[in-house]
């Protein structure tokens, strides 16, 4: 028996809902351009490195058919997506087929879901850790990972992230290095123009962590994912 959590519910054990059958396990693809140049054999690929979002095509079934009000309120908008058959990894997903599933239940017997989800899932497993000296920490995951760092200390501090330096000034406290949203602030003040650097992205395997200035500790939130 298939089920997945949308909306921090369990579809079986809150709504009665299982998988029919489990889709195949889909790999993301990346984006790639194919250009046909003239007098040119063949095409000219460009490969930016980035990939393209995942399609999970589900075929449900509403075991529990006294609640589907609720059930429709339910699967609806964006959230975290969790697979039974993937339980250690979450994508972040949103609902693109709208239902009818009384309809679906009377003519078929059964109703589809559609998820699209990013490419990359993150694990569930996502301890922050802490450092208070320099040190490294070992991405376990099979991509690269977009950290946030909070970096508690004052004054000019400089921060590398295997050899990637960035530099902060005018620290108060602490700072806040989110790579994913590509933006340094502190509570909900923006600080991008007291940061100068690329944010940091953390390696599959070892990453090493070091800084020079006044620094107590750096927390680090890693966002392992996978490919």
């Amino acid at each position: 028996m298939y089920s997945f959590i949308w909306k921090n519910k369990d579809s079986y054990l809150d709504f009665g809902i299982v998988i029919k059958e489990r889709p195949p396990v889909v790999r993301a693809e990346r984006n790639v351009l194919e250009i046909e140049i003239p007098g040119r054999d063949g095409d000219l690929t460009v490969d930016d490195g980035t990939y393209k979002a995942i399609t999970f095509p589900f075929v449900c079934t509403l075991l529990d058919t006294t609640n589907q009000d609720e059930v429709i309120l339910w699967l609806d908008g964006f959230s975290d997506l969790i697979l039974s058959w993937q339980s250690d990894r979450s994508y972040r997903a949103k609902l693109i087929n709208r239902i009818d599933i009384t309809q679906s239940l009377s003519i078929l017997g059964d109703f589809p879901l559609i998820f699209k989800g990013q490419p990359h899932p993150s694990m569930i497993e996502n301890p922050v850790i802490t450092l208070t000296a320099p040190g490294s920490l070992y991405n376990g995951g099979t991509y690269k990972s977009k950290p946030v760092i909070k970096v508690y200390g004052t004054g000019t501090i400089d921060l590398s992230v295997n050899g990637n330096v960035i530099h902060l000034t005018n620290v108060v406290g602490y700072v806040t290095i989110d790579s994913d949203l590509m933006d340094c602030f502190k509570d909900t003040a923006l600080q991008n123009n007291q940061m100068n650097g690329e944010f940091p992205e953390l390696k599959v395997g070892e990453n090493t962590i070091s800084w020079t200035g006044t620094v107590t500790s750096v927390l680090i939130t890693p966002n392992w994912r996978y490919l």
